[in-house]
């Protein structure tokens, strides 16, 4: 080890030297002087050099060489088309209200079924199970019919992708295909109207920009392996006073592991051709409409009495639905959910993997809320019970009573088909019901969202106050509570906000509200804050034992007393979050704001640096022993 320490200076030496010579061999114009330099390098300074410029080129140009990124379309091309019609969503898929799945998935893609559903029927783009009704708590029993109709041209092969607008409650299935002339393209989507639970509805837009008509073949497979189902035909007119001819299927289902039966009857509106011709230059648009009805699980012999009843329920429902024009009908779909959607929930976007972020939110959220029923927008529902259920949802006592539910990984599960989505739903109905919020729930879609709002942020209803639960140390995102109701009146936001220094914020503010209203964070120990439009700040505190981290009321007196009631030994400010568990959601790793890439790449240099050296250093020695050898035993 002597030995190899008193050549140290000497390799540092040459190491400037070799830095100096690579630095000229890189300023010379003459190329050919640059390959002789290079190639009187050694061998393995070669290898190093191109390892280190080959990385270098990856490093720089990889995403281009291997076409990365947002790929290129010809402005002709059926991708182009789509994306064209897809990026008319943007609004929506920036918000993450809206899902797009292209076929097959792209790399950066998630799929979620393009499932549509009222909580009394739903229906998917490519499902195998037909039309889904109720079972207990979720939409959970197919019947094996199919009301969506398919488009197809022979010898002709569709691209395609579908589109989830969850804030209006349709699904879009997009197809485009090159033809000799332009691009065909057939646009589909459908949807289970909101204030008439029974229907659902499709519309679909064959366009033939070309010179030459286009022959399509529409596929309406209606009933298929539905065992003792009878058909019958009727006509009748819609809302342009033409004759339409229905078809109405009747028959029993019977769900598993159980000795009870469902009548249900299906009636939908029936195309006048299966095969049309597209005129040139030309679109043409169909509308399906679709009734289901049927009745509870009952014993075989009751349910088989019913048939003949929800068959003419079925087809006096369609007789009605076709009087009203399609355009309106969807208005009114959208609106509803306009509606629902309100009141809702934000987080920041977290890079860690596996993290829960708003598609799979907004996601789960829309397939709960389309297996739940809206029996306020219903027109059957009477009002002395439109204000019962106006009562339940402005004064929502005792809901919700757990801890979070944005950390119950059962809740947040993939879902791939309609049985999936079920088993989610009803997982989700249980834990609201089990945690106080039963009465609510009855109450319909909007009910379900309120109490799913509160089980995120563990925020609890009490007889006189809200309480804000959420564990100090799980407040490591941005998070917004928005329009949570709290009485006839008022509407409630709150939000977290991690700043620069770490450490999370409370804020409350109101939308509107009839009467003033208060808040004080953990152990009430300060005076109350009034509460208006504006942003009010709070600090997060804990206090051990550990309780609420806000509480709000509209009652000064109760807030000014509950410091006497809660009973805490201490109360500290909420240390600021360790910064590697801020960097991990920010950033997708431990290591702070430059990307991982660029760590691998310094660490990458200094191991070739060290190889080097070492290299340096270990021939530099064996020279000298050499040499030793040489002049200890020469004659």
């Amino acid at each position: 080890m002597k030995d190899v320490c008193l050549f140290v200076p000497r390799i540092l030496c040459r190491r400037r030297r070799y830095i100096l010579k690579f630095s000229q061999m890189l300023a010379s114009n003459n190329f050919h002087s640059v390959v002789n330099k290079f190639n009187s390098l050694s061998r393995s300074r070669k290898i190093i050099l191109s390892i280190l410029l080959l990385f270098a080129f990856l490093y720089y140009f990889g995403p281009k060489l291997f076409h990365l990124g947002r790929p290129k379309f010809t402005s002709e091309s059926a991708d182009h088309y789509i994306e064209e019609r897809i990026e008319l969503f943007s609004r929506y898929t920036s918000n993450v209200d809206a899902i797009v799945n292209h076929n097959p998935l792209r790399d950066n893609e998630k799929y979620y079924p393009p499932y549509v559903g009222n909580g009394v029927v739903a229906v998917s783009f490519n499902s195998e199970e037909g039309v889904f009704i109720r079972l207990n708590r979720a939409l959970s029993l197919p019947v094996k019919f199919y009301p969506l109709v398919k488009v197809f041209v022979s010898g002709t092969k569709f691209k395609d992708a579908f589109v989830l607008d969850m804030r209006s409650g349709i699904a879009y299935n997009i197809e485009a295909a090159q033809m000799s002339g332009g691009v065909m393209s057939v646009a589909s989507k459908v949807y289970a109207h909101r204030s008439h639970p029974s229907i659902l509805a499709q519309e679909i837009m064959i366009s033939n920009p070309t010179r030459f008509p286009v022959v399509v073949e529409l596929d309406q497979v209606a009933a298929s392996g539905w065992d003792g189902a009878e058909s019958k035909t009727f006509q009748t007119s819609n809302h342009l006073g033409e004759v339409v001819q229905c078809k109405v299927t009747t028959g029993l289902v019977y769900p598993e592991d159980s000795n009870l039966a469902v009548a249900v009857s299906i009636g939908t509106v029936m195309l006048m051709d299966n095969i049309v011709s597209i005129k040139p230059t030309s679109t043409e648009t169909l509308h399906i409409l679709t009734s289901v009805q049927y009745s509870e699980p009952l014993p075989v012999l009751e349910a088989k009495k019913l048939l003949p009843k929800v068959q003419v329920v079925v087809e006096e429902d369609l007789k009605s639905i076709l009087t009203a024009d399609p355009k309106i009908l969807i208005n009114e779909h959208t609106k509803i959910w306009n509606k629902l959607w309100r009141t809702g929930f934000s987080i920041s976007h977290s890079k860690a993997l596996n993290a829960l972020n708003g598609d799979r939110i907004n996601a789960t959220l829309y397939y709960v809320l389309s297996n739940v029923p809206a029996p306020l927008h219903n027109p059957k529902t009477t009002e002395a019970e439109k204000k019962v259920i106006m009562q339940t949802l402005y004064y929502p006592d005792n809901c919700y009573g757990g801890h979070s539910t944005l950390f119950a990984n059962s809740l947040w599960i993939d879902v791939a088909d309609e049985d999936d989505i079920a088993r989610v739903v009803t997982t989700w109905m249980i834990t609201l019901e089990k945690q106080g919020c039963a009465a609510i729930v009855k109450s319909g879609a909007e009910g379900v969202m309120q109490a799913m709002l509160l089980s995120l942020g563990a925020l609890k209803f009490g007889k006189d106050h809200l309480e804000f639960s959420m564990h100090p140390k799980d407040l490591h995102r941005d998070l917004l509570f928005h329009r949570i109701n709290y009485g006839n009146n008022t509407h409630l936001n709150i939000s977290v906000v991690v700043g620069e220094d770490n450490k999370a914020n409370l804020y409350a503010s109101l939308d509107r509200n009839d009467k003033p209203y208060y808040a004080c964070d953990a152990g009430c120990i300060d005076s109350p804050i009034p509460l208006s439009n504006n942003w009010q700040k709070f600090p997060v505190k804990v206090t051990d034992p550990l309780t609420a981290i806000l509480y709000i009321t509209a009652d000064r007196v109760h807030m000014e007393e509950l410091k006497h009631a809660i009973h805490v030994k201490e109360i500290i400010e909420a240390p600021a979050h360790e910064h590697h568990v801020l960097a991990l959601h920010r950033h997708g790793h431990h290591f702070g704001g430059l990307p991982t890439l660029f760590w691998v790449s310094i660490a990458f240099l200094i191991l070739i640096f060290h190889m080097f050296l070492v290299k340096l250093i270990y021939n530099e020695y064996c020279q000298a022993q050499e040499r030793f050898t040489r002049s200890r035993y020469s004659v």
